[in-house]
């Protein structure tokens, strides 16, 4: 389950932005593209294992889902959707260019006491 050590590496950079700003994370938002192949659940059951007796225990963890974006290349045709497509809806064109869809990304984090704090990683 590589959603155990994805959990491990958000944790850490959780901990150098509450170390930053000298205040403990009380949420954080993550984007997630379905290319990733992060299953949502299991990263949140990762990231209650992984903060468990850490100053990060009991922050939540708000998953954002991104799409899969992609122009074809022989039409020009723009797709968007949240599940893996191989072909062109408009042309059936298998010459797709993938703009967007493998994001794991680190947004931001809601510190006790202050607004949410983008993350500079």
């Amino acid at each position: 389950m590589h959603e155990y050590s994805i959990a491990q590496h958000i944790a850490t950079i959780l901990s150098e932005v509450a170390r930053e700003h000298g205040k403990p994370v009380q949420a954080a938002t993550v984007t997630v593209g379905p290319m990733s192949m992060i299953v949502p659940e299991l990263l949140h059951e990762a990231w209650v294992a992984v903060t468990q007796g850490s100053p990060l225990e009991g922050s939540e963890l708000h998953i954002e889902h991104v799409p899969i974006c992609a122009r074809c290349q022989d039409c020009g045709h723009h797709t968007e959707s949240f599940t893996p497509f191989i072909k062109c809806e408009a042309c059936g064109s298998l010459r797709l260019k993938l703009a967007s869809g493998h994001e794991l990304q680190v947004i931001n984090a809601d510190l006790e006491d202050s607004e949410a704090v983008p993350d500079e990683s």
